[in-house]
């Protein structure tokens, strides 16, 4: 005896009561974030300057208190670069006398100040490069602007800024400005 299966489908049309109410959303959509902010040291704010003590003529320092941080921040997924320009030469405001261009200069520190204590993920330039009218390169982001590393603070780069004195440079307290940009 053979059988034979039949199948079938039942559609069931089930229809409830309903009752139904709203609710209002709003949300911000933040674009591209990219900024620089400058810290001492502490990671304070920094003040705008600082003092590189007295030197001799014909010294070369990198003053320990010559040090901030650039807090680089960018959610553009692309590389950026760190760099570093003289914006106002080393100049002696009471007799007028002028340091050379590239009497300042700067180079990157190695730190486990970052997020999770990770080593920067970029290219620091660790050798000390003069800071001319022309901007220097003292970090370069990865090829995708340090994905996975940036958060909330962004990628710090430590910066240490020091004076190469000629040997017949006149005596006086010199000051000047140096302008660090963040460009992609």
């Amino acid at each position: 005896m053979k059988k034979i299966l039949v199948g079938g489908f039942l559609i069931l049309s089930l229809a409830l009561a309903a009752s139904q109410d709203t609710v209002d959303l709003a949300v911000s959509v933040i674009g591209n974030v990219f900024t620089l902010e400058l810290q001492d040291a502490n990671a304070f704010p920094a003040a705008g300057s600082f003092e590189l003590g007295s030197l001799e003529a014909g010294a070369e320092e990198f003053p320990v208190n010559g040090v901030i941080v650039a807090g680089c921040k960018s959610n553009t997924g692309r590389q950026w670069f760190l760099q570093a320009e003289q914006a106002e030469p080393l100049t002696d405001q009471i007799t007028g006398a002028r340091l050379p261009d590239g009497a300042a200069l700067v180079r990157g520190l190695l730190s486990t100040r970052s997020p999770g204590g990770q080593d920067l993920p970029g290219n620091l330039i660790s050798a000390p490069q003069k800071v001319t009218a022309r901007p220097v390169t003292v970090y370069s982001s990865t090829f995708r602007g340090d994905a996975g590393f940036n958060n909330y603070d962004g990628t710090y780069v430590p910066l240490n800024f020091g004076v190469k004195v000629p040997d017949a440079m006149p005596a006086g307290h010199y000051s000047g400005r140096v302008l660090l940009t963040l460009t992609e």
